[in-house]
């Protein structure tokens, strides 16, 4: 099937798929599903049209027990989805088919969707901006000198939270002593803000650590030095047990966690 005749094809929902992994890298069916809020046989069904017509890829490691098969979009769906977005006017996003999927991304967006599926009418992820999204948005507030892994807005019970996240990476460089592997890479997390020296227009920033260990180091990073804006945080381990709209957040100085929604009060 050649890449025109798909193009003609191709549903409101498949364009939402192809431009999904062209922005966000590789997704799974249950990705797909959950973004396109269908079911996984219909997110199976769309997907593989697509690869059939050449505009995705998939593939599964042999490492992975559970068989997951990974969707990424080619060259050809690329192709087709900037002159589409040429062709009606709008911007066509940088790196477009050429991103990574982001963490923030596994650990936030997706599950904040999920949620919202959940919970109809009481919250809902509103507005999610990706890497490259959220670095044009601070841009545009004169905030080039941070670098956030994504830019959300949450609403629930009336009430509304805008973010930005960041997600550690672990430590940085190929050789880490272990006495230092706690606290390496924690450092850049925070240096934009306090370069900054001025209040980032969001309710909170959120701060997304490896492991208790090195969110222990953030928290008194935080209490000596505190930032202008309003912080909490968690670590990966916590946002795999539970959803991140619960009491996974934690504010310097206080004992307890918050949940999001309570996060800039």
């Amino acid at each position: 099937m050649g890449d025109q005749d798909a193009a003609r094809r191709l549903s409101p929902r498949r364009w939402r798929i192809l431009s999904y992994l062209a922005q966000h890298g590789s997704a799974s069916t249950l990705d797909v599903a959950l973004v396109c809020a269908v079911s996984r046989l219909t997110a199976h069904r769309d997907l593989v049209w697509l690869q059939e017509a050449g505009l995705v890829r998939r593939e599964r490691s042999p490492e992975d027990r559970t068989h997951t098969w990974w969707y990424g979009i080619t060259a050809e769906g690329t192709d087709v989805l900037r002159r589409a977005l040429t062709a009606s006017g709008r911007p066509v996003p940088l790196r477009l088919g050429q991103r990574p999927s982001g963490m923030a991304d596994a650990l936030l967006f997706l599950p904040l969707i999920e949620v919202s599926r959940r919970n109809p009418g009481r919250c809902e992820l509103f507005q999610w901006l990706a890497t490259m999204e959220t670095s044009a948005w601070l841009r545009q507030h004169d905030l080039a000198q941070l670098r956030a892994d994504g830019y959300g807005i949450w609403l629930q019970d009336g009430r509304c939270l805008r973010f930005l996240v960041h997600v550690d990476r672990g430590p940085v460089g190929d050789v880490v002593a272990e006495h230092e592997r706690p606290a390496s890479g924690l450092g850049g997390l925070l240096a934009g803000y306090r370069r900054a020296g001025r209040m980032v227009p969001v309710g909170a920033v959120l701060l997304i650590a490896q492991d208790a260990e090195r969110e222990e180091r953030l928290r008194a990073d935080l209490l000596r030095g505190p930032l202008l804006s309003a912080v909490a945080t968690t670590r990966r381990q916590l946002l795999y047990r539970h959803w991140p709209d619960e009491q996974v957040w934690q504010v310097p100085g206080e004992n307890g966690r918050r949940c999001l929604i309570e996060v800039g009060s």
